[in-house]
């Protein structure tokens, strides 16, 4: 049999199958459905959470050393030399006494604060940008070394509390795999058993074809068509639901989080849609090809 017409001979015999055990079928889509929406939303809650972590990250990223008052102007030259040295170092910048006190004064809730110091309470500061924040803590304790740094204040460099955050942020991501891996298995195991029902249905059809002569593929072929039909229906319609509802869900979630960023991403959803519909084919495909090499002997 030529190939096209061996294509068409499977794929007639898979939407034959499909409709023939329609109950177990549309089951087998709902079900899929549900776990690759869940998995959509996993998806949708990960990026969402990682884009407020890279710009948590790309905030404390800037660490500000406090420099003491009335130190040269060359010395301070010196140091912000050999700092743009450091390569886990991007930039470094020198602000002035006066420089900082017109930044502070210029931010509308210090208004009433201004208005009541006189002069100007504030150091100079070198302001780092390092490449990660995990250079952060050698970089700080370089400031701190420096004779010419302010004791009070030296940096403001969160030594507790950034590492907790990027332990978190590790941790939700290790989180959010073991969930996707978990609904993996489930959906799997949901088309391997909708194939052993079809399978079971068209046994006396397939004995005939291993008598005449069938080879492996296509006997099995129909079946993993089948397979990768059914994850593709589940996946269209879980596409359909995300899109429906992701823009909704999240303008709710900004109004009443308005503490976080939160922002709608016409760029990911199509991201998403990609995602989803390539997980629904790979989840059809590989669990009707283990259910028919488990349930067909050729």
């Amino acid at each position: 049999m030529r190939p096209s017409r061996h294509l068409a001979f499977a794929l007639n015999s898979a939407w034959q199958s499909f409709w023939r055990n329609a109950a177990v079928s549309l089951a087998a889509v709902i079900s899929i459905t549900l776990i690759l929406a869940f998995a959509g939303v996993n998806l949708i809650l990960g990026h969402a959470l990682d884009s407020l972590m890279q710009s948590y990250l790309k905030q404390v990223a800037v660490m500000n050393i406090s420099v003491q008052d009335n130190v040269p102007l060359a010395t301070v030259d010196d140091f912000v030399t050999h700092l743009r040295q450091d390569p886990r170092i991007q930039s470094v910048t020198f602000i002035t006494k006066d420089e900082a006190f017109q930044h502070f004064a210029a931010n509308a809730a210090n208004r009433d604060i201004v208005a009541q110091i006189e002069g100007n309470p504030l150091d100079a500061k070198i302001q780092v940008h390092v490449d990660s924040v995990g250079s952060l803590a050698a970089i700080d304790r370089e400031a701190r070394a420096w004779p010419y740094v302010d004791s009070n204040n030296p940096t403001d460099y969160q030594k507790d509390f950034i590492p907790r955050v990027v332990t978190l942020a590790d941790w939700l991501h290790k989180g959010g795999l073991a969930v996707l891996a978990i609904l993996t298995v489930v959906s799997v195991v949901i088309v391997m058993n909708t194939i052993r029902t079809a399978i079971y249905h068209r046994r006396k059809e397939i004995e005939v074809m291993k008598l005449v002569g069938a080879t492996e593929w296509f006997v099995r072929g129909p079946f993993l068509l089948e397979g990768m039909f059914t994850g593709l229906l589940a996946a269209a319609i879980a596409i359909g639901l995300l899109a429906f509802g992701y823009r909704p869900a999240v303008d709710r979630l900004a109004s009443q989080l308005s503490f976080i960023p939160l922002a709608y991403d016409p760029a990911f959803i199509n991201q998403l849609a990609l995602y989803v519909a390539a997980a629904g084919a790979a989840l059809g495909f590989l669990g009707s090809f283990i259910g028919v090499r488990r349930y067909v002997r050729i």
